[in-house]
């Protein structure tokens, strides 16, 4: 993961959130808190979960991050100044 989502805990397992980002399931470590509960909104980045939020600040990152309701993501390269050899 490379970059922050924020989503509601489903269920704690082995030190880890299962975390919904709208509808997708990801895996997100608990290195710095013990008070998280399903049910919790959280803020995840790089596969760690960095704060704990309500609701309300959930749906304002998800407003934000535009990328997030795209369902077609397309990267293009070009090269130049190629010599043939």
């Amino acid at each position: 993961m490379a970059l922050m989502v924020s989503g509601k805990v489903i269920k704690i397992k082995n030190k880890k959130a299962i975390v919904d980002v709208e509808g997708n399931l990801i895996e997100a470590r608990l290195d710095f808190f013990k008070d998280i509960h399903p049910g919790d909104y959280v803020t995840v980045y790089y596969g760690i979960v960095l704060e704990k939020i309500n609701k309300y600040e959930a749906e304002q990152n998800k407003e934000r991050c535009s990328y997030i309701h795209s369902s077609n993501f397309e990267l293009t390269f070009k090269v130049l100044n190629l010599k043939k050899r």
